[in-house]
């Protein structure tokens, strides 16, 4: 038995995961920690939210709220979605946790002890016009390597390059869109150089890395490591254990890695032996791997195992680091910072979540970047997951059900056909296995779909419906070997599509768990005689229809909670509305047509993936949307008796509309004051509702007035 640690990059408590986290994390990483808890080996899964990231910091700014807010928020979501897609870790986490600070500030004073950390003086950007320093991720500009014109101050998200803030091209503040200035400010650094040497003998014997993986990795060693700060003037975050850096917090890149190895503490911590995480970290035997996304090798190849080697030399370092590239959407790479993806929770709520979870490993960037296409999300669903193994495990089970008694019909004389399917179960389950063992995850599904391909070849030439009325022990024999395939492929198909897998071995008559399956399992017979228990198919035809503008839009009902005077405009509020899920603050220009008294209370339909904006120093995160005329300004009224957070047009988690980009769109109120959504060329007249109820204008307006 093995010891397998399974460690899953943190994703930021900033925002929903989209389609891409899962793919390049949750996903792969489940799929091979639960076969290898099939093989027998002693596996611990980790990982958990990353609350200090600075993102979850910008949105807070953004909303006006405390970042352990947004932080909290987020967290739970992301909870939420990850045990809707089926992913079991032992330990899902988060950064927040008194236990996880403790531990980083031991090794952060380990590593100082031992040589590692010491103090300098450094440039930082400094925003003049809101008098702090900026981290580095609230300074964007140009990519001095690609030309991104987006890049952030910590790393350009096209390339992936690790960036400082003032090698950008024409930088600038996030929150105020001016140039920072350089200030000297003192913070503690990691001394990453000294592990040069260790580093580059450690990674000489790592072949069986991904390609991508390697590169990159040898090219930071070949340009030679630099030290790096570890401290940020920021006040979200671990506290420096030092005095006098209590304005400093440990920088979130150092800390975040860290929880893999606070996670395992945790973990065992909770389970009343809290000594036990070192079976796992002290055994040279132990393999630990580490599912990143591309724009993490250089943290996870380098920055980690010198952090290891510096605290505690006896420490188990990285075995494998599968990290993957991008899936890109439309040509360009999905970004939870800038609104651009397709979002876990809209999935979720779509589809069945083995649907998800086969589309992202069939198609996952394993090598290279790939695409998230819709119709091919459809295609892949229709063609091969219902087709081609749906198809066949329906087609075994409802056959024998109807002729064999509900049961699994007894195996005679095996011919030669029945001979060679026997035979591709074990050839399949072989090369899925060898895949998973090398990360191959793409490799491994299209292997164990192989299997049901063969299934119904099988079956077709067995034509059981004829073999029925020629000769009733031979059919019985085909169905019977025919059901030991679909049995194969619940226990081939478990670490990929866990819902469905545990629906087939139910619907195949077993009692147990099938998770609970050892792997060789897949080479048993079945039970003759067995009971069946025939059920509906095991997926559903995906219909996807071409997107309408109406889907650029995440229109909701909302709820005004509270209102304010603009602290620096005459005719604008500060209010706050309850859009279901949270409670958002927004500017308004509604003061020279509304009093407080009569907007407060009211449901309001609230565009809430406007990009944010500040108003007069105030920030706005989305727009109550009003109609206009040259007399007065009326807010769109929804169904008072309409739940918060109802949709009103278009999803929740649709991408982001700048302004600019929402101008382009028209909508009118049309007759009886009812309001219509029109589009860019006004053909569309789609209807504003909430059920059958439409939504109106609070004032009398004539038909054609625009709503903003």
């Amino acid at each position: 038995m093995t010891k397998i640690l399974v460690a899953v990059a943190w994703p930021y408590a900033s925002g929903p995961r989209h389609i891409g986290h899962a793919a390049s994390t949750f996903i792969p990483a489940d799929i091979f920690a639960r076969y290898h808890r099939m093989k027998g080996n002693d596996v611990l899964m980790v990982g958990g939210s990353d609350m200090h990231g600075t993102p979850t910091r910008v949105r807070a700014d953004e909303e006006g709220v405390a970042p352990e807010v947004i932080a909290n928020r987020f967290h739970a979501l992301h909870t939420k979605n990850i045990e809707q897609l089926g992913v079991r870790y032992d330990l899902y986490w988060n950064t927040a946790d008194p236990n996880h600070k403790r531990d980083c500030q031991d090794i952060f004073l380990n590593l100082r002890k031992n040589g590692f950390i010491d103090e300098r003086t450094m440039t930082s950007p400094f925003c003049p016009t809101g008098n702090h320093f900026l981290p580095d991720r609230y300074v964007e500009g140009e990519c001095p390597h690609c030309h991104f014109s987006a890049a952030r101050g910590d790393q350009c998200e096209n390339c992936g390059r690790l960036l400082d803030p003032f090698e950008l091209i024409h930088p600038r503040c996030r929150v105020h869109g001016t140039a920072p200035v350089a200030r000297e400010t003192r913070h503690a650094f990691f001394r990453l150089s000294a592990f040069q040497d260790r580093l580059k003998a450690w990674i000489a014997d790592k072949t069986y890395w991904r390609l991508p993986v390697i590169s990159f990795t040898k090219a930071w060693i070949e340009e030679g490591l630099e030290d790096r700060p570890i401290t940020r003037d920021i006040d979200w975050g671990i506290e420096v254990p030092l005095p006098g850096w209590e304005g400093k917090r440990i920088y979130v890149w150092f800390e975040a890695v860290m929880g893999y190895f606070t996670a395992s503490r945790e973990y065992w911590r909770r389970r009343g032996s809290p000594e036990r995480w070192k079976e796992w970290w002290h055994d040279p035997a132990a393999r630990h791997y580490y599912f990143i996304g591309k724009d993490n090798i250089v943290f996870h190849t380098l920055f980690w195992p010198a952090i290891l080697m510096g605290h505690d030399p006896t420490l188990s370092l990285p075995y494998d680091v599968p990290a993957t590239q991008f899936l890109n959407i439309s040509g360009e790479r999905m970004s939870a910072g800038r609104g651009r993806g397709v979002w876990l929770p809209d999935l979720l709520e779509r589809f069945a979540p083995d649907q998800i979870r086969y589309y992202a490993t069939a198609n996952m960037p394993e090598l290279k970047d790939s695409e998230f296409d819709w119709k091919d999300f459809a295609q892949r669903n229709n063609s091969e997951l219902l087709a081609v193994y749906g198809n066949f495990v329906h087609r075994a089970l409802t056959f024998a059900a109807k002729n064999f008694g509900n049961a699994v019909p007894p195996a005679g004389f095996l011919d030669a056909a029945d001979r060679a399917i026997l035979r591709h179960i074990e050839d399949q389950a072989r090369k899925v296995s060898q895949n998973i063992e090398f990360c191959h995850f793409r490799d491994a599904l299209r292997e164990a779909i192989q299997l049901a391909r063969l299934g119904n070849q099988y079956f077709d030439q067995k034509a059981p419906w004829d073999l029925l009325r020629k000769d009733r022990a031979a059919c019985g024999t085909a169905l019977h070997v025919s059901l030991r395939a679909s049995r194969a492929l619940a226990i081939l198909m478990a670490p990929f599509t866990p819902f469905s897998s545990s629906t087939l071995w139910a619907a195949l008559g077993h009692d147990s768990d099938i998770h609970a399956q050892p792997w060789d399992a897949v080479l048993d017979d079945i039970p003759a005689e067995q009971k069946l228990r025939v059920g509906p198919p095991l997926f559903e035809k995906i219909e996807i229809e071409a997107p309408s503008e109406a889907d650029r839009f995440d229109l909701r009902v909302g709820k005004i909670v509270d209102v304010q005077d603009h602290p620096n405009a005459d005719k604008l509020y500060v209010i706050k509305v309850d859009i279901g899920d949270e409670v958002r603050t927004l500017v308004a220009g509604m003061k020279q047509n509304y009093a407080k008294n009569e907007m407060l209370g009211k449901h309001v339909a609230v565009l809430c993936n406007l990009e944010p904006a500040k108003l007069r120093g105030v920030a706005s995160n989305g727009m109550v949307l009003a109609a206009e005329d040259e007399r007065d300004v009326g807010l769109l009224l929804p169904p008072q008796d309409a739940p918060v957070g109802t949709q009103v047009l278009g999803a929740r988690g649709a991408p982001r509309l700048t302004f600019s980009e929402f101008q382009k769109f028209k909508i009118r109120v049309a007759e009886g004051n009812r309001v219509v959504f029109l589009g860019t060329d006004e053909r569309q007249s789609v209807p504003l509702k909430v059920g059958d109820k439409f939504v109106l204008v609070d004032k009398g307006f004539a038909a054609g007035s625009s709503v903003h």
